[in-house]
């Protein structure tokens, strides 16, 4: 035992030394590069919080000027400035100009392969939503906006664009310009799930949101189209692509949601999969999902769809598993350029 405590005796000054050189390392780093360090990540958490108020405030302010200029301009009054079927166009295409500008990119051309899947599938679904027509009356939402007849079939038809942005994002433009993402089509799965988020857009097309929006606009500020290429015309479009970055008002896209139910059932669809894709989405952080900030939160959107879904479609009017999978099978061969050019695990 003396030795024993003999041995602790002569350890002790050791271990005393080296607690003194140990806190004095740890002293030092204080003094020199943790202050450093703190400073820097502060900074950048400060620099980061600004960015995200700044965006929220843009946001905020964006809504609110929508907000204020459909529930000001009613109806009526919004009839002096109704846009014929020529300046619809030329609004889509400007509208669709600047979104493309925004993101500093250049459409797939029409001959891609990619493209030239999602254009076919895009039309499909177009053809069934006009032969649907205002049978969807009961899938509208509840502003005044539900009294409106679907707007016609647009000037030169839809034209699906595949755009090359990882963030993934699609949109309905008026004069039937819907655009969407690489990045969005490689986060998808199956053709049931382009054919959800297609039809989404293709109802806010038929529907005349982005008409109604620019309307709203144009007697707000008692503006005029006398022209496709009016200068108003240009002003109300350059508003209509920054209001786009955050969506529709929650009704126009709850409305979109149930309408692209029964555009779903009618081109025999699994509309069910579209549940599949929100839920799957849900766990995205929303900044990421373009998307997904761009609408209502996602229970809202499914506690929608359900009710549509449980209306619509009966257990035996969705199509087997062995009508799906061919469809998924052509969807996986279609983008599987996207997954190749990004260096993604392909499936087997």
């Amino acid at each position: 035992m003396a030795s024993t405590k003999s041995a602790r005796s002569d350890q002790r000054p050791r271990r005393r030394a080296a607690g003194v050189v140990l806190v004095g390392l740890l002293a030092s780093c204080q003094a020199t590069d943790k202050p450093a360090f703190v400073a820097r990540a502060e900074e950048s958490l400060e620099t980061h919080r600004r960015r995200i108020n700044r965006r929220l405030t843009e946001r905020t302010e964006r809504l609110g000027s929508l907000s204020a200029a459909l529930t000001g301009c009613s109806l009526e009054r919004r009839t002096a400035y109704e846009l014929d079927p020529e300046q619809e166009d030329a609004l889509g295409s400007a509208v669709l100009s600047r979104q493309l500008a925004s993101l500093g990119v250049e459409p797939l051309p029409p001959t891609d392969p990619v493209a030239r899947y999602v254009d076919q599938v895009g039309q499909y679904l177009a053809l069934v939503a006009e032969s649907v027509g205002n049978a969807n009356g009961p899938d509208r939402a509840k502003r005044p906006e539900r009294l409106l007849d679907n707007r016609s079939w647009p000037l030169v038809g839809y034209r699906f664009v595949v755009v090359p942005s990882e963030e993934p994002r699609a949109v309905g433009n008026p004069g039937g310009k819907v655009m969407i993402s690489t990045g969005f089509l490689r986060s998808l799965e199956s053709e049931e799930e382009l054919a959800a988020v297609l039809a989404h857009e293709v109802a806010h097309v038929q529907r005349g949101h982005g008409v109604e929006v620019l309307k709203a606009f144009m007697c707000h500020h008692k503006l005029s189209v006398s022209s496709p290429g009016s200068r108003s015309l240009e002003i109300e479009a350059q508003q209509a692509a920054n209001l786009y970055r955050d969506g529709f008002p929650e009704d126009f896209e709850l409305e979109a949601d149930r309408i692209s139910i029964r555009i779903l059932l009618a081109a025999g669809y699994d509309g069910r999969a579209f549940t599949g894709l929100l839920r799957r989405m849900a766990q995205e952080a929303p900044a990421k999902h373009a998307w997904l900030r761009m609408h209502p939160a996602v229970p809202e959107r499914l506690e929608t769809i359900g009710e549509r879904l449980k209306a619509l479609g009966p257990a035996q009017s969705w199509p087997s598993a062995e009508a799906i999978a061919p469809r998924t099978k052509r969807f996986l061969e279609a983008i599987l350029p996207l997954e190749v050019a990004s260096g993604a695990q392909t499936p087997p």
